[in-house]
């Protein structure tokens, strides 16, 4: 896996930090980080983006790390960028995009069913930066692979839109 993951060229490094006290779950982290992918294809590509290879859209790989009691759990997402933005190019800010739209992106604590506040007391939840080395982001994010045996150690935010090919029957 980690093999495959060097060879392709994401462009951002996503941390969401642990919450010691109300760990975000995984399925709340998915459809969050969907949410925004979506945002981000939408406002930097054509409407027909849903159509496109990925290569020329926006996606995300998550990772997660951590066991809940010798290790906080937390999530590492990479994120691959297209290589042609088509719109809004002139104040394209990825990063400020992600950061933004996760704070502004109401949480829900899953026992008391209470909004949840992202930000307290100057911490960021979220951590975005560019990568500047694909083999050691890659690496660091996967390196919880395999130690969980359940197979949910990483996941991807949206399927693949590459169709299946068809066998002659």
């Amino acid at each position: 896996m980690q093999k495959w993951l060097k060879g392709i060229p994401f462009s951002h490094f996503i941390t969401i930090e642990p919450t010691p006290s109300l760990p975000f779950k995984r399925d709340e982290v998915i459809a969050r980080m969907r949410l925004l992918e979506f945002k981000l294809n939408k406002k930097y590509l054509k409407s027909s983006f849903s159509s496109w290879d990925d290569d020329n859209r926006f996606w995300m790989v998550g990772f997660c790390e951590g066991d809940g009691i010798a290790h906080q759990i937390h999530y590492h997402i990479l994120l691959h960028s297209p290589s042609v933005l088509h719109k809004k190019t002139w104040y394209a800010n990825v990063s400020a995009d992600i950061q933004m739209g996760w704070m502004m992106m109401p949480s829900q604590n899953p026992y008391s069913g209470k909004m949840r506040k992202l930000c307290l007391n100057g911490e960021r939840p979220l951590d975005c930066q560019k990568v500047e080395s694909i083999t050691a982001s890659t690496v660091y994010c996967s390196k919880w692979m395999n130690r969980i045996d359940e197979g949910e150690d990483f996941f991807f935010t949206t399927p693949s839109n590459n169709k299946p090919a068809k066998v002659a029957a």
